[in-house]
């Protein structure tokens, strides 16, 4: 598909970057971490298998989120849970780490919430065993109801020789980033969950 791929010098470095996000409603708002796309003066979103423009509707560089939309209705989106995140609650990350050198298949693992505030005590954060690697960021942790309890942010023992030491943004704190810029999302209810 010629089409698709930019005319570009082969001695021409282009900075890029991916990761995962996610949709929180049926108008085209999706989420994902502010680091996978801050200093990008484009940013485009794989749907469907196909390039989609996306605007920035609102960034928290703080606790490391980003609301963007695809100007694009979408059939299916995530609910976020009405409660927070428990100890030893199983969970499931879903996503594309390192992106399509693996393959362009949604790779999903699982595990439990480990701890209830991120590194350095962070508590708009909780700890997974759930494995998370690069591509990863700002995909969703999600129960066993299909519900996002949480973003994923970060996977900080690989660096230390440390496994499952992953990080998850909680859902209060997306709710409240979304809520403060005037951006609905979904949450989860019993009418939701009978659909």
């Amino acid at each position: 598909e010629g089409g698709n791929i930019p005319n570009i010098p082969d001695n021409e470095v282009i900075p890029a970057s991916s990761g995962t996000g996610f949709f929180i409603s049926k108008n085209g708002n999706l989420v994902t971490n502010h680091h996978v796309i801050e200093g990008c003066s484009k940013v485009k979103v794989f749907y469907n298998e196909k390039p989609h423009d996306a605007r920035l509707l609102a960034v928290d560089k703080i606790n490391d989120l980003a609301i963007l939309n695809i100007n694009k209705k979408v059939k299916q989106y995530y609910f976020i849970a009405d409660k927070d995140p428990e100890l030893l609650e199983n969970v499931i990350v879903a996503g594309f780490p390192l992106g399509k050198k693996v393959s362009s298949s949604i790779k999903t693992s699982k595990g439990s919430i480990t701890a209830l505030s991120g590194y350095g005590d962070n508590y708009s954060e909780f700890q997974t065993d759930a494995a998370l690697n690069s591509g990863n960021s700002g995909g969703p942790i999600i129960n066993e109801s299909g519900e996002v309890l949480g973003v994923a942010v970060a996977a900080y023992g690989k660096k230390q020789g440390v496994e499952s030491f992953n990080f998850g943004i909680k859902n209060s704190t997306l709710k409240t980033f979304a809520q403060a810029n005037k951006i609905k999302v979904e949450t989860s209810s019993i009418f939701n969950l009978m659909q």
